[in-house]
């Protein structure tokens, strides 16, 4: 399909990453010596027009974000989020960051293109003063990141990965119809919820009659990744899909066309007509990419979860974009670990990240119909 739905805020965010290569971690020393410093943390600090930066460039490639970053606990949450960016990147070695120049030359003449063909994408790069050097700079970063993060996983972490969630990671070759409930364009009411469930019965019903996929699918399917091909998807990985397809991916008997499996998006009557059964040593390079990358988000999120607080020694968001605790207090002008407590502070935490998660659950929904 098209689309996926990411289940983890920290998870989608590292995979957008690394897809587009654009994430910002920018230099301490861009700004300049006036700036205010929004964030200090052991070994640097982060100032507003840097941080400005990194948010007007993020914002260019991901619009959700641009939305949520203006909610007092997003924009907190993000701050805290590009301090961990940095502080991973000055952990990079040399050999992580020569790495991570590889194919940089082509990236940077990739976005010279399309900044020269994009008037839109021209208007808002001179807005936030955008150069190719910052460009250059931020690819490097984020890949150094990559390969730090590459460098601090092990064959048996990759194999434990695997062995958890074995039937997430087995691809599947499956076919369905998607009657939608939303319009996956504008994400306004489609049909009723009704209405969609008796369509897809009647669908199911001409399915167990012999009816034709192929012509079903063009008739029918709400979800144009995969509508001409007769609602095929193959060879992929169920845990790529929202969870109540993947777990019809993985439980429904191959050959059977199940009961309407109902999602985020719609209804979804599928059939499952291949699945893989191979163990770690057999996978293929792209599915044990998947588990590296999984392995990895795992260990981010663990560091910003577990970490990243220790390390920073405060946070200078004006007051109307910090994220407050239930007595009022904020943690402007305050050490970040002692600012609202404990309970207050792990509170912020969680809402900032369900912000987070809403922002990519939303992006993604807008692209891809059924996972």
């Amino acid at each position: 399909m098209a689309q996926t739905t990411r289940l983890s805020a920290w998870r989608r965010g590292f995979l957008l990453m690394a897809a587009l290569l654009l994430v910002v971690s920018a230099l301490a020393a861009c700004g300049k010596k006036e700036d205010k410093v929004l964030a200090a943390y052991k070994g640097g600090e982060v100032t507003e027009s840097e941080f400005n930066k990194y948010v007007a460039f993020y914002s260019m490639f991901d619009q959700q974000f641009a939305m949520y970053i203006q909610l007092p606990e997003a924009k907190e949450h993000y701050l805290k989020e590009y301090v961990g960016y940095k502080v991973l990147f000055d952990r990079a070695s040399k050999e992580d960051k020569d790495a991570a120049s590889e194919g940089l030359d082509d990236f940077v003449k990739q976005y010279e293109t399309a900044v020269k063909d994009n008037e839109s994408l021209k208007k808002s790069t001179d807005e936030a003063g955008l150069k190719s050097a910052d460009v250059r700079t931020f690819y490097q970063q984020i890949v150094t990141i990559r390969k730090y993060w590459e460098r601090n996983v092990t064959e048996d972490e990759l194999k434990a990965e695997f062995d958890k969630n074995k039937t997430g990671y087995n691809k599947v070759n499956v076919r369905h119809i998607l009657i939608a409930t939303m319009d996956m364009s504008t994400g306004a009411e489609k049909r009723k919820d009704e209405e969609a469930l008796k369509i897809a019965q009647d669908v199911k019903q001409k399915l167990d009659a012999g009816g034709d996929w192929k012509a079903l699918a063009t008739e029918f399917s709400d979800d144009t990744g995969s509508k001409d091909a007769g609602g095929l998807i193959e060879n992929y990985s169920p845990n790529k899909w929202v969870e109540e397809f993947k777990q019809a991916a993985i439980t429904q008997p191959i050959g059977v066309i199940g009961e309407p499996v109902k999602t985020s998006y719609g209804y979804h009557v599928i059939k499952v007509e291949s699945r893989e059964d191979k163990k770690y040593e057999e996978i293929a390079a792209d599915t044990k990419s998947d588990v590296q990358t999984n392995v990895i988000t795992a260990k981010m999120e663990a560091f910003m979860t577990n970490e990243l607080d220790g390390l920073i020694e405060s946070i200078n968001l004006p007051k109307d974009e910090t994220a407050t605790d239930s007595t009022g207090t904020t943690g402007s002008d305050t050490n970040s670990g002692a600012a609202t407590g404990d309970d207050a502070k792990a509170s912020d935490d969680a809402k900032a990240k369900d912000d987070a998660n809403n922002a990519t659950d939303t992006k993604d929904a807008g692209a891809d119909t059924s996972k």
